[in-house]
């Protein structure tokens, strides 16, 4: 049976929720096991090196907070967190030293250290982006989320339709090189391949798919779309265990579409089972996808040769769900 953890908006953002909810996935569905912790708009959640120690934002407050999961129950118990730089902070990544925060509406990503429980600590550094680009959603940097791998730190800015690569020297991380992609395409998350290596990366404001390489001198190898509707957002991107086959969701026409990450070109796209759909998770052959807007869970098979989802089972109703993080531990 897997744990799956599901971030959320509470009443600081709008939404229903009252923190970071449990939900198990069991042989007869999805089932909610109540709530992992109490706590404001946990929208976005990440494991951390340290076995049972999770992140969460706090979007509402600008804050990052650090989870401890009891054992195999289904309660985390709080282990403190840190204030934010900035505001709204949207997306989270770690490396065993270091905890990235992408602050969306003000336009910066912050560096805490971490220690060898996991534990955040204060702020190392902040750096500010700048730019903008011709849409309304594009009126400053607004950078939405954060590759972190060995000394290199990879940030996608939906403001200023730019991919910055910074390096770690002398204890700070430093602009080597930044990607400008298409005007308009708000470039959102990044999905790395489990087979090889190769990163991808969606835009949010016109449903772009493209396929990053070129290592300190960072390209463009292959661009793509999702076949997004006027009005759409894509929201999330997931690769599944193969590295053949990409997955993202369109908010407005409410599509989780399947991508070849060969061509880059769509090759299924279906209801995604509710309204708003924004977080995805793979788990084994198994597509979820977390619809905030009418609060519901839905999953998806994946076909293994075709890569196509079918739903299955009854989505879960689950209050305004916008993240899933599979634990299991």
């Amino acid at each position: 049976m897997t744990l799956l953890w599901a971030g959320s908006y509470t009443d600081t953002m709008g939404g229903f929720s009252r923190g970071i909810s449990a939900v198990r996935l069991a042989e007869k569905g999805l089932q909610f096991a109540g709530f992992g912790a109490v706590t404001s708009s946990p929208s976005f959640l990440i494991h951390s090196s340290v076995p049972g120690v999770i992140y969460a934002v706090d979007e509402a407050n600008g804050r990052v907070e650090a989870f401890h999961r009891k054992g195999k129950s289904t309660t985390l118990a709080p282990m403190g967190g840190q204030a934010t730089s900035g505001r709204e902070p949207c997306h989270l990544a770690a490396t065993p030293e270091w905890l990235y925060a992408a602050n969306y509406r003000t336009g910066q990503v912050d560096v805490f250290p971490l220690d060898g429980e996991g534990r955040i600590g204060e702020l190392n550094q902040s750096i500010q982006l700048s730019g903008k680009g011709p849409k309304p959603e594009q009126d400053g940097p607004h950078p939405h989320s954060t590759l972190a791998f060995g000394d290199t730190a990879i940030i996608a800015d939906l403001g200023s339709d730019r991919v910055h690569v910074y390096r770690w020297s002398d204890g700070a991380l430093a602009l080597e090189s930044s990607l400008e992609l298409p005007a308009g395409t708000g470039p959102r998350d990044f999905a790395v391949s489990p087979t090889a290596g190769k990163v991808y990366l969606v835009g949010e404001l016109g449903g772009s798919i493209f396929a990053l390489g070129g290592g300190r001198n960072l390209q463009v190898v292959k661009s793509g779309g999702s076949g997004a509707s006027p009005g759409d957002h894509a929201a999330g991107l997931v690769i599944d265990g193969t590295g053949r086959f990409l997955y993202t969701a369109l908010r407005g026409s409410n599509r989780i579409v399947a991508i070849d990450a060969t061509t880059l070109e769509p090759i299924a796209d279906l209801p995604s089972g509710g309204d708003v759909p924004r977080g995805l998770c793979i788990v084994g052959n198994l597509l979820l996808v977390a619809n905030q807007s009418s609060g519901t869970i839905a999953a998806f098979q994946l076909d293994a040769q075709t890569g196509v989802p079918m739903m299955v089972g009854t989505p879960l109703f689950i209050d305004s769900p916008t993240c899933l993080l599979a634990d299991f531990s």
